[in-house]
C-alpha cells in the first residue's frame, strides 16, 4: 500500500525518536546487486557493506533461482510505543523472527525505508 507523504514524513518523525532501537536490512537476488548498491550509495553517500554474505546486506548467489526472491526487499526492524503513527501501526508486524526478538515490530515498505536512506539512516543498527 502506498504511502503519502505526509504518512511517509509522520513516519520518519517518530521513528527518529526511535532511533537508537533501528534495524535496517536488505534482501535480494543477485540480479538486483547493482541497482541496489547504485541507488543506496545515492540516497547515503555510503558503499554497501563489504560483505553480502550475511545480513543487514545479503545477497542471493548468481546460481539461486531468480524466480525465489521478488526483487529488492527492505525491512526494518524497531521498538515501539504508545505513540507509533496510525501509517506506521497499519504497516507493522508484531516480530517474532528469531534472532531478532528485542525489536517488537517489523516493517516491509521499501518506499518508506528508501525515504529513511535519504533521511540519515543506514543499513544496520540505526
Amino acid at each position: 500500500m502506498k504511502m503519502t507523504d505526509i504518512e511517509i514524513q509522520e513516519c520518519i518523525n517518530y521513528l527518529n525518536t526511535r532511533r537508537n532501537s533501528i534495524l535496517i536490512e536488505v534482501e535480494m537476488r543477485y540480479i538486483d546487486k547493482t541497482r541496489f548498491d547504485t541507488q543506496y550509495t545515492a540516497f547515503t553517500g555510503l558503499a554497501v557493506p563489504a560483505d553480502s554474505t550475511t545480513l543487514p546486506y545479503y545477497v542471493w548467489g548468481e546460481d539461486a533461482d531468480p524466480y525465489d526472491k521478488w526483487g529488492i526487499e527492505l525491512r526494518i526492524y524497531f521498538i515501539s510505543d504508545e505513540n507509533m503513527p496510525i501509517p506506521l501501526q497499519i504497516r507493522a508486524k508484531n516480530n517474532s523472527r528469531y534472532g531478532y526478538e528485542i525489536y517488537d515490530k517489523r516493517v516491509n515498505n521499501n518506499q518508506l525505508i528508501w525515504r529513511l536512506f535519504q533521511n540519515g539512516y543506514r543499513l544496520g543498527q540505526n
